[in-house]
């Protein structure tokens, strides 16, 4: 009986030796490949970072400056006054639609590469890229009407001011300026500086 006993071990004995064989096999398969410690973007890797849009950046950039002018605006105590450069900011919000529907068309002609586009493109960007200008400008102008509301509470200067920055409105040129090359009679004024 002792060599029975001695076979059944070490059948037994193969048999889990055998088994952790598979199974050591079977992980080195099924692990995944180590990842190096920067990879950095693969050429054509949809998993990596796309750039951004510059069209999207331009728009960003217009959105921004209302954030900033607004913020500012909301931190004054005076309510009249308040109230007076909230009007300027609420105009400048009412103008960003135009300025993405600028971006998308631009973006849509960057798309479509026609011939003919290319000129029209050219007028896009300019316009776009003079919305960023002139929201940027306004947003200085409102942000120095606060800060010499702070240091002096003239009001009556700060109206005149008001009135001076709605003088600069539109901001945008009407969409029609971009399909004829010619100067549009609406075409926005030239900004003001306020002494």
């Amino acid at each position: 009986m002792g060599a029975l006993w001695m076979q059944v071990l070490t059948a037994l004995s193969a048999g889990v030796v055998c088994a952790g064989m598979v199974a050591v096999v079977l992980r080195t398969r099924s692990a995944p490949a180590p990842v190096p410690d920067d990879p950095g973007p693969a050429f054509g890797d949809p998993a990596a970072p796309a750039l951004p849009d510059p069209w999207s950046v331009q728009v960003q950039r217009c959105e921004q400056a209302v954030h900033r002018a607004r913020c500012a605006v909301e931190a004054i105590s005076s309510a009249s006054a308040r109230h007076a450069l909230q009007a300027v900011v609420r105009r400048m919000d009412a103008e960003l639609p135009s300025a993405r529907a600028l971006a998308e068309l631009g973006r849509g002609l960057d798309r479509g590469g026609r011939a003919g586009d290319t000129a029209v493109l050219d007028r896009v960007v300019r316009q776009l890229d003079d919305a960023v200008e002139r929201f940027g400008a306004i947003t200085g102008e409102v942000l120095d009407a606060v800060v010499d509301l702070v240091a002096d509470r003239d009001l009556d200067r700060l109206h005149e001011r008001v009135l001076v920055l709605r003088e600069q409105f539109p901001l945008l040129r009407p969409m029609s300026s971009l399909v004829s090359p010619a100067p549009s009679p609406a075409a926005p004024k030239a900004l003001v500086p306020l002494a």
